[in-house]
């Protein structure tokens, strides 16, 4: 005969198992990709492509100054070459070399002024990288840590659920039915203790007919409010 002796102890077994299984779901939902570790690649993202079109300005800022120069330089080789003696050609090849070193100068100036900028989203982009880099160490050592607790609580809950077979090995299967409907239907308590004369779920003052066949252990007692069987150690 299966008592609620027996059915008590598969009761420690199975509440640890739930324990097991709620923890285990807890690491397995943790296992991944964060939030934290999402937001900070989009912020590094989101400061490297600003980055990317300064340096592609930057770059034709360069090629159009140097262009300019080159026209500039070509301008003044003729100037002061002694090849062109006309005035009036002169004059005209003097004011072409003046408006291009005046579109130097400004050419110059913008260039200057993308430089710094690019400078300035370089290092917002170089803190981004910091700080994704720092998110990335904490996020694979919490993975790690993760991955380590999920083997441990898998071996736990495997150890728990054998020793739960072997120790309902045997039991009535009326029992066990019974057993199981109450467990579901109770927040996986089944079976309580009888503390000073009180059902230890419902916590009523139990019948003494009952208390006395429950202590008897002639039979499965449920408890007249919650329906819980009644053990008494």
């Amino acid at each position: 005969m299966t008592g609620a002796a027996e059915l008590y102890v598969l009761q420690e077994i199975d509440l640890a198992i739930d324990t097991r299984k709620a923890q285990l779901a807890a690491v397995e939902s943790q296992l991944g990709e964060t939030e934290e570790l999402l937001s900070a690649r989009r912020g590094a993202a989101e400061k490297q492509e600003p980055l990317r079109e300064l340096r592609e300005n930057q770059k034709q800022l360069e090629e159009l100054v140097e262009q300019v120069r080159g026209k500039a330089a070509a301008i003044e080789k003729k100037l002061y070459g002694g090849t062109i003696r006309n005035p009036k050609e002169l004059e005209d090849l003097q004011a072409d070399f003046n408006a291009l070193q005046a579109q130097v100068r400004r050419r110059e100036d913008d260039l200057l002024l993308q430089m710094v900028r690019s400078e300035e989203a370089e290092e917002a982009f170089k803190e981004a990288e910091k700080v994704l880099r720092e998110v990335e160490r904490r996020w694979q050592a919490d993975q790690e840590a993760l991955l380590n607790e999920k083997t441990h609580l898998e071996t736990e809950l495997n150890e728990l659920e054998e020793r739960r077979q072997r120790q309902a090995k045997g039991y009535a299967s009326e029992a066990l039915a019974l057993y199981d409907v109450l467990r579901s239907r109770k927040d996986g308590r089944a079976v309580v203790k009888v503390e000073r004369g009180m059902c230890g779920g419902c916590r009523i003052t139990l019948p003494m007919s009952l208390l006395q066949k429950a202590k008897a252990g002639s039979g499965l007692v449920q408890c007249v409010s919650c329906e819980r069987l009644l053990f008494i150690s």
